[in-house]
């Protein structure tokens, strides 16, 4: 595709789901190719498609690609998945399925933006010799309506190029499980919750909460710190608010959840940072 710019990226299938393609290249009857699309509310903005190049033995390619690349107010994107021989529309939307969220939790990680909206909008079967193919408008393309527009951020050249370098990083099982719950965090509207998560994202890598802080002031040495009235050591600012959340009544909640809100912004940068430094 001319302007796009493509990467090969490796999601790894079972060895089960690896022989099964596999077969389908001895196999005759099966339609030539298709595809899977899913629509999402992404605020970016980016005029050309981006390209992908899966290392998945059903999937010949992945676009990503803004709806109204001119209008820098939509946040309308769409991914498509393109398959190569496929026996049925059933298999599109199994194999489409089985890979879609990890691919949305790399996009979102990457970018550091808020992913919503993900449905599936139509897929398609490219017709074997003298029949008819299939294809399916499922839904139709979002629409988003707002009382207040909110700009999209513009995707550079080397941002786009980042999607492309970590949807390349993806064999590793922990990594995953990391960069999902981090999409999952920053996809809720609740300043606690979204608080919390991302706490236990350190606290299930690192078990201890002197480790995490220990974590936390060397991707950001100006943490504030303050001495815990639970054990009189030092803690951040961070894990102060998370055990004033969960086991310490001294403070105010109104108090505890407007600190949070004040320092979720950073807080997120840093365990952000923190993730993509164990990136395989």
């Amino acid at each position: 595709m001319p302007n796009s710019a493509s990467q090969r990226t490796r999601i790894k299938p079972r060895a089960a789901e690896r022989e099964r393609w596999g077969n389908m290249n001895n196999e005759t009857n099966l339609y030539p190719a298709g595809h899977i699309r899913y629509s999402f509310e992404m605020y970016a903005a980016y005029e050309q498609a981006i390209s992908c190049n899966l290392v998945h033995p059903a999937v010949r390619e992945i676009i990503l690609e803004k709806v109204n690349p001119s209008d820098i107010f939509s946040p309308e994107w769409q991914m498509t998945i393109h398959f190569g021989p496929i026996h049925s529309i059933e298999d599109v939307d199994e194999t489409g399925d089985a890979i879609k969220d990890e691919l949305f939790d790399m996009l979102s990680f990457t970018l550091n933006t808020r992913i919503a909206g993900i449905r599936l909008t139509g897929h398609g079967l490219t017709p074997r010799s003298g029949e008819g193919g299939i294809a399916h408008l499922l839904l139709p393309p979002l629409r988003c309506n707002a009382s207040a527009k909110v700009g999209c951020f513009p995707l550079s050249e080397d941002s786009v190029k980042q999607v492309q370098n970590t949807l390349s990083r993806t064999s590793d099982p922990r990594y995953k499980a990391l960069i999902g719950l981090f999409r999952h965090a920053i996809s809720t509207d609740e300043p606690i919750v979204q608080f919390l998560i991302l706490y236990l994202i350190l606290y299930d890598t690192y078990r201890n909460q002197h480790k995490v802080d220990k974590q936390i002031l060397s991707h950001a040495p100006t943490t504030p710190q303050s001495v815990s009235p639970h054990d009189g050591k030092t803690e951040t600012i961070y894990t102060r608010l998370r055990n004033e959340l969960t086991h310490r009544t001294a403070g105010s909640p109104e108090t505890t959840r407007k600190e949070i809100m004040n320092n979720l912004d950073s807080f997120r940068t840093i365990v952000h940072r923190i993730i993509e430094s164990s990136a395989p």
